[in-house]
């Protein structure tokens, strides 16, 4: 009843605010504007979902930021060495889950507390990044932009992609093992181990999961623009745990020690 409550909450407060919109800002409705703003926003909501599961679990991931930064320029060098989109896509992808899977082995492995693991990982791969580009951007090739398709029908597809992502893994958080799984190790840890679920290893891919899905939407990123830029990702962190709290209000969000 009471998380029934705070998500009608949530419903009502967006309400007034899109009523609001309407009244004083009808610009904001025109479809052109709103359809830049959604596909703005689709690389954020593909990052939310993986934060969400890391929430669920009592973790927290605050280097997605440095995650997604890399990935975009590791993505937009390879777009500029001419491999094929899809490979760039896969490339993209792959470096996120390594990025992640060294996170999960540290948390999971080590037993070190996550916010501690990924603000030194933010740090370092973000100090990194700047070292070796030195705030220089990556210019894309022609056909980079859009996966090659019209600016509409690229933006359809990148708003297509985060969506069809977060119908898909909330149905498989209610109806697979897996998914229960995360419930189970963020609600205890040792009764899951009980039950015969190993804790670490759900956290461990987790953090994959957050990482390759960052790889993801770094690419998502990139294909907007014909520049990448090495700064970009900057507050992703806080966006992304944002829309979180919004999404599923009654998750605690709280880093296990």
């Amino acid at each position: 009843m009471k998380r029934n409550f705070r998500e009608l909450s949530v419903a009502i407060a967006l309400a007034v605010l899109l009523l609001a919109l309407a009244i004083f800002a009808p610009a904001f409705f025109q479809p052109q504007p709103l359809l830049s703003w959604l596909t703005r926003e689709a690389p954020i909501l593909v990052v939310a979902c993986g934060m969400a599961l890391v929430i669920i679990s009592r973790q927290i991931d605050i280097s997605v930021g440095s995650q997604f930064a890399i990935c975009s320029v590791g993505a937009g060098l390879l777009a500029a060495a001419k491999w094929p989109l899809a490979l760039v896509l896969a490339a993209s992808i792959g470096l996120g889950a390594v990025m992640g899977a060294l996170n999960g082995l540290l948390v999971a492995g080590l037993r070190l507390p996550s916010i501690v693991v990924t603000l030194a990982t933010m740090v370092t791969l973000r100090k990194g990044l700047d070292w070796f580009r030195q705030g220089e951007f990556v210019n894309l090739p022609d056909g980079a932009q859009w996966f090659g398709l019209s600016q509409v029908a690229g933006q359809w597809t990148l708003i297509g992609v985060a969506l069809i992502l977060l119908v898909t893994l909330a149905t498989a958080m209610k109806h697979l093992a897996a998914g229960r799984f995360v419930y189970a190790v963020g609600t205890d840890a040792e009764a899951a181990r009980l039950a015969g679920i190993r804790p670490q290893v759900t956290t461990f891919w987790v953090f994959v999961f957050i990482g390759a899905l960052t790889g993801l939407a770094a690419m998502m990123n990139v294909v907007q623009s014909p520049q990448v830029d090495p700064k970009s990702g900057t507050g992703l962190e806080l966006k992304t745990i944002a829309a979180v709290v919004v999404i599923e209000p009654a998750t605690p969000i709280t880093a296990r020690a």
